[in-house]
């Protein structure tokens, strides 16, 4: 794979599951309804001006809208920050009803509301959204291994750089498609993106956020957790 969006792309569509999630519209999808619904958000993205070098900021809950947020800016070949600084240039705000409004944008930008309502009418409903687009968007020819994608205070991290060290991390954790990976570190951390997203995606396993209910034997921690094997997002293999 040479792009994330590749991850979710049509061809790997199946009934494995793929995503646990507490909160959310639906807080389990196999690979048809991730794949499917992760086409839908780029496609919505994109009527919102999202294209190859915007930005789409990201407040992260135990719910899959971040995740597929992620997936819709990574198929334009767009930037996501997460855990935005209170005032940031970005095309696009998806962040949790009750701490959207606490976020200073630029007047064109949209803000998607996920995990409940917002009061302000000019806020959109990230499912209600989401769900009524189309499931086709296609991907940019300019988006490449070298385009930048994660972007933090410190630096940015491209497509395959992204990718490479999600290989390694299967390679050293040895996981399998059977595997689920709590994720119990912020979406701050690159490392997490990469152990807890992209390393079990590319290989059929399944992501498993915060309070989902499932059994897994690996975990993306800063610290001890019950999982037998704990991997630190400070030692994923990001040059």
């Amino acid at each position: 794979m040479e792009t994330i969006g590749e991850l979710v792309a049509r061809d790997r569509r199946s009934r494995e599951p793929a995503l646990r999630a507490r909160t959310g519209v639906n807080p389990r999808y196999d690979y048809y309804q991730l794949c499917t619904t992760a086409h839908k958000t780029g496609n919505f993205l994109s009527h919102r001006g999202v294209h190859a070098g915007e930005t789409v900021a990201i407040v992260e809950s135990a719910s899959g809208a971040p995740i597929l947020s992620l997936f819709g800016a990574a198929l334009l070949g767009a930037r996501v920050r997460f855990d935005p600084p209170r005032e940031i240039d970005a095309r696009v705000l998806v962040a949790p009803a009750e701490s959207i409004e606490e976020y200073d944008l630029p007047p064109s930008a949209t803000r998607v509301a996920y995990d409940g309502e917002s009061d302000d009418p000019a806020v959109e409903a990230f499912g209600e959204s989401v769900w009524s687009e189309n499931p086709f968007c296609p991907t940019p020819p300019e988006v490449g291994t070298g385009t930048a994608f994660l972007t933090t205070d410190e630096r940015e991290y491209a497509h395959g750089e992204l990718l490479a060290a999600a290989e390694s991390v299967v390679e050293e954790v040895g996981i399998d498609a059977g595997d689920g990976v709590a994720i119990r570190a912020s979406f701050s951390k690159p490392g997490t993106v990469v152990v807890g997203v992209l390393a079990p995606l590319s290989v059929g396993a399944t992501v498993v956020l915060p309070g989902a209910e499932a059994e897994t034997r690996v975990a993306v921690s800063e610290g001890t957790a019950p999982e037998s094997v704990v991997v630190d997002p400070a030692d994923v293999p990001l040059r």
